[in-house]
C-alpha cells in the first residue's frame, strides 16, 4: 500500500507541476522530472529521474529510470534499470537481457521476458499467453487506472474551459435547473453510447471515442458537484475552483470505495465503481445534451415566428 501512496503522490505533483514544452503530439515534464507524451512515443535514451507516461504511444527505456513507466494503448519495451513499477495498459510490455525492474511488471496484453531480465516484485499478465491473477497487483492496476483517468478529466477540462469559455458560461447559468432532466437525458445518452460501442466494438476507434466522451462528460458533471459543495462557504465562486474541487472530492469517492471493498471480491468493487461511474458519466452527459437542445431551441426560434 505504501508504494501505491507513493505512486499517487508522485502523479499528483506532475499533474499540478506539468507544463507543455513541445508540440509534436504532446510532450509533458515537470520540475520532478517526470516525462508525458500523448500522441507520441517516449525514447528513453537518457537518464530519467522520475516517471514516464505514454498514452496512445508507445515506450522504449534504454537508460536508468527513477520512477515508474506506464503505457496506455501502448508497448513498453526495457533494456535498462527501472526502480519503480512497469505498467502496459493495453500493451506489451518485452523484458531484455538488460532489464532490471524493482517494482511490479503488470500488463493487459502480453508479456515476454528474456533469460536475463530480473523482475524484484511481481509479474502479471492478463489476456497474453499466461496470465496471473494477484490481487494486490489488481489493486495496484486500478488505482493507476484511476489515477490517469483524474489527470486526462483535469487536463482536458482545464483546455476546455479555456477554450470554450462562452460555452460554458451559457451552461453555468443552466447547471442547476432541472438536475432530474439533465439525468434522464445522461442516461438514455449513457445507454445509447454504450450500445453503440458493444456495436462496433471490434474497431480500435470506436473504444478510444467513448473513452474521450467519458472523460469530456465527466467535466461537467465535476462543476456541478463542485458548486454543490463550494455553496456552503461562497455563493461567487469561479468556475476553475468548482471543476477542480468537484474532481478530487469524485476521485476522492472512488479511492475510498477502492480502499475499503477488500481486493478479492472484485465483483463487489466493479458494481460500487460501475454505480459511481454511471451516475457520474450520466449526470455530466445529460447537462451537455440539455445544453445542445437549448441551444437549438434558440436557433430555431426565430424562424418559428
Amino acid at each position: 500500500m505504501k508504494k501505491l501512496a507513493a505512486f499517487l503522490a508522485i502523479l499528483a505533483v506532475l499533474t499540478l507541476t506539468a507544463v507543455p514544452v513541445r508540440g509534436e503530439g504532446i510532450y509533458v515534464s515537470s520540475e520532478s522530472g517526470d516525462e508525458i507524451r500523448i500522441l507520441e512515443d517516449a525514447e528513453v535514451a537518457g537518464p530519467v529521474r522520475g516517471n514516464v507516461i505514454a498514452a496512445l504511444g508507445d515506450v522504449l527505456v534504454e537508460s536508468r529510470v527513477d520512477g515508474h513507466v506506464v503505457a496506455v494503448f501502448g508497448d513498453v519495451e526495457i533494456d535498462a534499470e527501472v526502480t519503480g513499477q512497469v505498467v502496459a495498459l493495453f500493451g506489451k510490455v518485452t523484458l531484455k537481457d538488460g532489464a532490471k525492474i524493482a517494482g511490479d511488471v503488470i500488463s493487459i496484453g502480453s508479456l515476454e521476458r528474456y533469460p536475463g531480465a530480473v523482475i524484484g516484485g511481481k509479474e502479471v499478465r492478463l489476456f497474453g499467453k499466461s496470465m496471473d491473477f494477484d490481487m494486490d497487483a489488481i489493486s495496484y492496476l486500478r488505482l493507476t487506472i484511476l489515477v490517469l483517468f483524474m489527470v486526462a478529466v483535469l487536463l482536458t477540462g482545464l483546455l476546455t474551459l479555456l477554450v470554450s469559455r462562452n460555452k460554458y458560461r451559457i451552461i453555468s447559468r443552466n447547471l442547476e435547473k432541472n438536475p432530474g432532466r439533465k439525468l434522464v437525458l445522461g442516461i438514455l445518452s449513457f445507454i445509447g453510447a454504450t450500445s453503440l460501442l458493444a456495436i462496433l466494438l471490434l474497431t480500435l476507434v470506436a473504444p478510444l471515442l467513448y473513452i474521450v466522451l467519458m472523460v469530456i462528460s465527466t467535466v461537467p458533471a465535476c462543476i456541478y458537484i463542485g458548486r454543490q459543495i463550494l455553496k456552503a462557504f461562497s455563493q461567487k465562486n469561479s468556475i476553475y475552483i468548482e471543476f477542480i474541487t468537484g474532481l478530487i472530492t469524485t476521485t476522492l469517492i472512488k479511492l475510498v470505495a477502492l480502499l475499503v471493498i477488500p481486493g478479492q471480491n472484485l465483483l463487489l468493487a466493479a458494481v460500487v465503481s460501475g454505480i459511481i461511474n454511471f451516475l457520474v458519466f450520466s449526470f455530466g452527459m445529460g447537462i451537455l445534451m440539455e445544453h445542445r437542445y437549448l441551444q437549438n431551441n434558440r436557433e430555431s426560434a426565430p424562424n418559428g415566428t
